[in-house]
C-alpha cells in the first residue's frame, strides 16, 4: 500500500489532483499518464499509470526515495 499525504484540502478535487501530480513527478511520467481509477470521493484512491506495470512503478518509487517502513496511521496493529 502506498499512502500519499497532500496539503490541499479535499475540495473540488484539489487533493486528488495534487496526489496525481505528485505521483507523476515521483514516477517521472507526465501527469496525463496518471489517472484516478476509483475513489473520487473516498479517502482511499486507486490510480493507474499508463505505460508502466506494477513492478516498474514500485522500482521508480523506490528510486525516488518514496516509501517508508512506517505503517500509516491506524494500520500499525495497535
Amino acid at each position: 500500500m502506498l499512502v500519499v499525504r497532500v496539503a490541499a484540502a479535499p475540495v473540488d478535487g484539489r487533493a486528488t489532483e495534487e496526489a496525481r501530480r505528485s505521483l507523476a513527478a515521483a514516477l517521472r511520467v507526465p501527469p496525463s499518464a496518471v489517472a484516478l481509477r476509483s475513489g473520487a470521493t473516498a479517502r482511499a484512491k486507486v490510480f493507474g499509470v499508463d505505460g508502466l506495470g506494477a513492478n516498474e512503478v514500485l522500482r521508480r518509487l523506490r528510486a525516488a526515495g518514496v516509501g517508508s517502513s512506517e505503517a500509516p496511521p491506524g494500520e500499525d496493529g495497535g
